[in-house]
């Protein structure tokens, strides 16, 4: 069976003017009574927000605890006037920490993942609503038969084409790219297997959310993810000078921008969310020094119109991280 999704990719168009925003700011309602499935520090992380002591800092951090409390750590919003912009930058401290569902999932080979049925959740209440946030599972992703075949009807391919569209990745274009870059796949199928097999499924099954907000005046639902605002240089440190060269150029210098996808159950209904645009977050996770950059928010207002993603970065970069380059690589932190 055809799997509904709600394709909602963060872009460029929004409806009214920066002025008219200005003027007309937005009210929302904050997720309360927060509670996330699993266990803490295993299944799931908790990274809260830590103010820079220095004033004239444009950059908070955020900082793993899994004892902070939820409620507080998944306040805030990158909106202006209810309306996400991503070439804005998140005012500081705006949003604040997130929670990482399904934490250990890259750590799973794609067998594994196929045999994995526990999915971590967030739920809570917006309002006198209640909410689902969870990660993905195989069968997500492949559908109860678990087809991970190319072509197959199931959110893996829907997800997987409507990538490439939106960056305007072809056969073609592989073609090219193989020809300067041999490790890149020549052709969407081969490109296909090469992220399922080398753990591309697991990479986007675990969603880091920032906050969860409903807009008191229009009801509509605001989900912030949190991630890497560009990847760029965490996923080809392994390319030679030239491969890094050659595709910059293929990428126009352009960062990459994804976040993983979460699935959503509200009012009765289940959907799967994602975007390819990301505002600067202001913030940076003081483990790694390079976590928690960006902030993607897919709105999740009913039959929203499936925008342009701005440039073909994300699935030239991504996908050939998964497509064998470095399957060794150390688990890479949200």
């Amino acid at each position: 069976m055809k799997t509904n999704i709600k394709k909602l990719l963060v872009g460029a168009s929004v409806v009214m003017g920066v002025s008219a925003i200005a003027t007309n700011p937005a009210s929302a309602a904050s997720l309360t009574n927060p509670m996330v499935t699993g266990e803490k520090g295993e299944d799931y992380l908790i990274y809260e927000h830590v103010p820079n002591l220095d004033p004239t800092a444009s950059t908070d951090f955020t900082r793993l605890n899994n004892d902070a409390d939820l409620e507080t750590v998944l306040q805030g919003s990158c909106s202006v006037g209810g309306a996400f912009i991503p070439s804005n930058s998140c005012e500081k401290g705006e949003p604040g920490g997130n929670v990482e569902l399904f934490a250990n999932s890259e750590q799973l080979s794609l067998d594994e993942f196929l045999n994995y049925d526990t999915t971590t959740s967030l739920t809570g209440d917006l309002g006198d609503k209640s909410i689902t946030l969870s990660s993905l599972t195989a069968t997500d992703w492949f559908g109860e038969g678990l087809d991970t075949n190319y072509e197959a009807d199931n959110l893996a391919n829907e997800w997987f084409e409507a990538a490439l569209a939106s960056y305007g990745i072809t056969n073609d274009l592989l073609e090219t790219a193989n020809m300067f870059i041999p490790e890149i796949p020549n052709s969407k199928t081969s490109l296909f297997n090469a992220f399922r097999d080398n753990g591309g499924f697991q990479r986007f099954s675990d969603p880091n959310i920032a906050y969860v907000d409903m807009d008191d005046m229009t009801g509509s639902l605001e989900v912030g993810l949190a991630g890497h605002y560009d990847a760029v240089d965490l996923i080809f440190d392994d390319l030679t000078s030239f491969q890094k060269t050659a595709l910059s150029e293929f990428l126009g210098g352009n960062p990459i921008q994804a976040a993983e996808l979460v699935k959503i159950t509200y009012e009765g209904e289940t959907t799967y969310h994602y975007s390819f645009s990301a505002a600067e977050s202001g913030l940076l996770e003081q483990g790694d020094m390079m976590s928690h950059t960006g902030l993607y928010d897919p709105e999740l207002s009913t039959n929203a119109e499936v925008e342009e993603a701005p440039e073909p970065s994300f699935v030239l970069g991504s996908l050939l991280a998964a497509g064998g380059m470095f399957a060794a690589k150390r688990k890479q932190k949200k």
